[in-house]
């Protein structure tokens, strides 16, 4: 009963799907809606990461956020994961060329893997591999995730974000049962 009674009450308020304000108007040319796409922001970024947001924040309509806080980010990521994924590959080929440097019964052993056996060696060659794969794929990833969010923002630029759109959500009672009634206005 107390869980009914807490949905009826919460379901009683009418909510808005935009905040208005007085004078606000967003009007685009139409020249500038056919010549930015969201193909352009996307092969802007794969060609030059950020470069798609910063096409994103060319085209987009007075009183609109910024893209370019979006670019410093993204290079901090891809210049961390990189050199995670440089170092393992380090790791890897230090710790394979010293596995077969003992193979072969050479005096070439470092100081660095002079207390594994040949047995650690192989154990940490394998998890020196899946480091490298993951760091490899979380490098790949990120160039790939500012990719779609250079296209997905691109989308967004000329969504209409007009004070006319809105959804209430209201209780209603049709022939002896409770519901709710959900409205959307598209002015």
């Amino acid at each position: 009963m107390k869980l009914i009674s807490f949905i009826l009450f919460f379901n009683c308020f009418t909510f808005f799907g935009q905040i208005t304000t007085k004078n606000q108007t967003y009007t685009q040319d139409s020249s500038i809606l056919s010549k930015h796409t969201p193909k352009k922001a996307a092969f802007w970024s794969f060609i030059i990461p950020g470069a798609g947001q910063i096409y994103n924040q060319h085209y987009s309509p007075k009183g609109r956020y910024g893209a370019y806080w979006k670019v410093p980010l993204i290079y901090v990521a891809l210049v961390g994961s990189g050199s995670l994924f440089i170092d393992a590959v380090r790791t890897e080929s230090e710790i394979r060329t010293e596995y077969y440097n003992r193979e072969k019964n050479s005096m070439l052993i470092s100081s660095k893997w002079a207390n594994y056996t040949a047995n650690d060696l192989i154990l940490l060659h394998e998890s020196a591999v899946r480091k490298r794969t993951m760091f490899g794929l979380l490098v790949g990833g990120i160039y790939a995730l500012q990719i779609i969010e250079a296209s997905i923002d691109a989308h967004f630029l000329h969504f209409d974000i007009s004070p006319n759109i809105t959804m209430q959500l209201q209780p209603t009672y049709l022939q002896r049962s409770a519901g709710v009634q959900l409205t959307f206005n598209f002015n």
